[in-house]
């Protein structure tokens, strides 16, 4: 009996002891709980209008598939050449792994014309041995023309025309970020008198004895062997990395034995980025040197030349041509959204019958926009200043350098 009034006794002690409190929650638990109820009432963020459209060509590749589809016909716009305006043809494409065939002709209102055909295998970018040949024929009907040197006057302007057959072939070596090789071709050119009315023709200011080639263009045979190396990433709108070009080609006259020479071209670029890749300084340096054959010369329309969307933006086009020229190029550009970016450039260069007498450098600088993606440039829009001859604005299809 004791026992059972020990066990009862025990049971009521128990049964009226007080609950015990439960441990309080942890601050990372709060923030946990926190995180969980806030993902429950999250909807994904909607793109609306012009956002949603821009995204949808980026997604979908759309702009690849009407202008540059893996096979079928596309559209071609622009690629004609500087100053020809904006030109648009047809073109077809059919590409696999082992080959990538290409056909287009363009034309533009000012009466520019071109047509081009090429072939490579194998049909991708990969290690391994390059073969290609292509062949190109076209009609420029006004080019300008200042004279040769450094010293050619805006008052000069005088235009030409251009007429050009070229068929080449070129085989080389990919490894990893290198390719070397060579390209060996035919070039026959033609100039005439420029259809331009709103300037002369270059044969009414202009003599062949100051401007060699102008009477008489010859044929050429040419060879130029070539190496290049690039860490651009990505490679079609780059940001960081650096590439270099450098080429050396022989031409033969063909047919009077008073143009042959020889060229050398070097062509640097770096990018470097910082804040997070979304600011981009771009630079780019070139130099190009053509040394004719002794009692040759070199036809002033292969002669390098300065001015225009790619080189001094701030001259027209084709403002300065010799023998030799120097250019250096500095871009600052920032993203502004997914498809858009801002750019601060700076130009400077010269020409001279040799690198060893540049003299005084021209230069320019302006602000420019930018629209694309890691795709490509789809357009800029450059506006230049400080040349002295002028404000120019340059709309174009893809990026300077």
């Amino acid at each position: 009996m004791v026992a059972g009034l020990t066990l009862l006794i025990m049971a009521v002690l128990v049964g009226s002891a007080p609950a015990q409190e439960p441990a309080p929650p942890t601050r990372a638990a709060e923030l946990r709980a926190e995180r969980a109820a806030k993902a429950r009432t999250l909807t994904p963020q909607k793109r609306h209008g012009v956002e949603e459209f821009l995204f949808k060509l980026e997604d979908d590749l759309l702009v690849e598939r009407w202008l540059n589809p893996p096979r079928g016909a596309y559209v071609r716009l622009g690629g004609i050449g500087e100053g020809a305006g904006f030109g648009a043809g047809p073109g077809y494409r059919y590409s696999t792994g082992l080959f990538d065939f290409r056909a287009s002709a363009a034309a533009t209102m000012k009466g520019y014309r071109i047509g081009e055909v090429s072939l490579a295998f194998p049909g991708v970018e990969r290690d391994g041995l390059l073969l290609s040949v292509y062949a190109r024929r076209r009609h420029f009907p006004q080019e300008d023309f200042f004279g040769l040197g450094p010293e050619s006057r805006v008052e000069l302007r005088s235009n030409f025309a251009l007429r050009e057959t070229l068929a080449q072939a070129t085989a080389g070596i990919r490894r990893d970020r290198l390719v070397a090789g060579a390209t060996a071709g035919y070039l026959d050119p033609s100039i005439g008198g420029g259809t331009d009315r709103r300037m002369p023709s270059i044969e009414t200011v202009f003599t062949p004895g100051a401007v060699p080639g102008l009477d008489r263009q010859p044929a050429f045979a040419f060879v130029e062997p070539f190496v290049e190396i690039s860490t651009t990433d990505p490679a079609l709108n780059p940001v960081r990395g650096a590439s270099v070009r450098a080429a050396f080609a022989r031409f033969a006259d063909r047919d009077l034995s008073r143009y042959s020479f020889t060229r050398t071209d070097v062509d640097a670029r770096a990018y470097i980025p910082f804040f997070h890749r979304t600011h981009t300084v771009a630079l780019r340096a070139w130099v190009a040197d053509t040394r004719p054959d002794d009692g040759h010369d070199v036809p002033f329309f292969l002669q390098p030349s300065l001015g225009g969307a790619y080189s001094l933006r701030g001259f027209r086009t084709f403002r300065f041509r010799d023998r030799a020229v120097t250019l250096v190029q500095t871009e600052y550009r920032w993203r502004i959204n997914e498809f858009a970016s801002g750019a601060l450039f700076y130009d400077t260069g010269a020409v001279a019958p040799r690198l060893g007498e540049i003299g005084p450098l021209e230069h320019d600088y302006g602000i420019g926009l930018r629209g694309g993606s890691r795709n490509g440039v789809a357009f800029r829009l450059d506006v230049a200043f400080g040349s002295g001859e002028g404000t120019r604005i340059l709309l174009r299809f893809n990026n300077v350098f």
